[in-house]
């Protein structure tokens, strides 16, 4: 989403300015990135987002230069799954097949494509952006988009008709031939992750960075109610100055929402949890040993409260990844690939452990 948001910007700034978006829509075999992945570009060589890791990027601009030319979007593909990819001049060696879709930026994409990301950005309600793509030979490309908006298809109305009728609701990024003759490129929009990070200590600071790094949506609690708070943890994008539970009453919490206990404090992190489970995160990290974390949930117990076996498996204690960390930015970054592995429902191991390619799962 921090991707999509950065390059919806660009477009405004632009204004009317030629512009052309790239976008991956099929990945075969193993790739830096996954479809879904957009790049903006300027005939200047200005550019937002990434369609690769810098080994295509190059190589696209040029075809988006020709593609401003012609004013006709076109489908390039890059195939290195044979040791003769250097004569497309990349030198990939990644041993995968990638279709990126090149198309000039046009008033109805610009605003298909901004009203959605926006929408899914404020609402935190999933959405959809879907492209006619066509056979890859400009002659034949469209140039048709249309956007899921509370459950229906619009914008393009030959497209928004056939996903209509189809019933299409995205749960997934994908290049499909389901629709008709053209192929439809859908690409799944979530919301950002939004972190509430419960403490006030400057081991925050580190974990909030590292979130807005990757795009989530940051909040933080301090229920110790320091005004010097507002300052210290501008960079997130919200900062409340009050208890776990009234703050939790002013956040929309959904699916997409985890939360960091890290108030340093035995009865103030209780409090956390006590208000914590009436909402259902995924997703809820304490800081220090296990055996605090026990005396927590029994103490909380030999109060008559019940505890449901649900909430306590979202709580990780201690929280993160066993990395050896032992810094505060360490123990930030050890985090935040637990709450990654865990949204993405991925058991957190080497990558070279795997035995598939990372394109060959969501």
């Amino acid at each position: 989403m921090k991707e999509l948001l950065e390059i919806c910007a660009a477009l405004e700034e632009l204004g009317d300015a030629p512009c052309a978006l790239a976008t991956v829509i099929n990945v075969e075999g193993s790739a830096y990135r996954r479809p879904g992945a957009r790049m903006l570009l300027t005939l200047e060589g200005d550019s937002w987002g990434m369609v690769s890791g810098g080994c295509l990027e190059s190589d696209v601009m040029d075809h988006a230069r020709r593609a401003l030319q012609s004013g006709l979007p076109r489908v390039v593909r890059y195939d290195s799954t044979s040791d003769d990819d250097i004569v497309f001049g990349t030198g990939l060696g990644c041993n995968g097949i990638i279709d990126v879709l090149i198309e000039p930026v046009t008033e109805d994409l610009k605003e298909a494509f901004v009203t959605a990301v926006r929408a899914c950005h404020k609402s935190r309600e999933p959405g959809a952006v879907a492209t006619m793509v066509g056979n890859g030979e400009e002659s034949t490309c469209s140039n048709e988009h249309a956007f899921l908006k509370e459950g229906s298809w619009v914008g393009s109305e030959a497209l928004a008709q056939v996903l209509n009728i189809h019933g299409v609701e995205s749960s997934q990024t994908s290049l499909s031939n389901d629709y008709g003759e053209t192929p439809v490129f859908i690409q799944q929009l979530l919301p950002p992750v939004h972190l509430v990070i419960f403490g006030g200590w400057l081991d925050v600071l580190p974990l909030i960075h590292m979130s807005k790094e990757v795009g989530f949506h940051v909040t933080v609690v301090d229920s110790r109610r320091r005004l010097s708070s507002r300052r210290l943890f501008r960079e997130a994008d919200a900062v409340f100055l009050c208890s776990p539970a009234e703050a939790l009453s002013q956040i929309q919490v959904d699916d997409r929402t985890v939360g960091v206990v890290m108030n340093h404090h035995f009865e103030r992190d209780q409090e956390t949890l006590s208000s914590l489970s009436q909402y259902g995160l995924n997703y809820v990290g304490t800081l220090g040993p296990k055996r605090r974390l026990e005396r927590m949930l029994n103490a909380w117990k030999a109060t008559g409260a019940m505890i449901s076996d649900e909430f306590v498996q979202t709580i990780h204690g201690p929280a993160g990844l066993d990395l050896g960390a032992k810094t505060p930015e360490e123990i930030a970054l050890s985090i935040m690939g637990e709450i990654l592995s865990v949204l993405n429902e991925r058991n957190a191991k080497s990558l070279r452990e795997r035995p598939t390619a990372l394109a060959a799962s969501a």
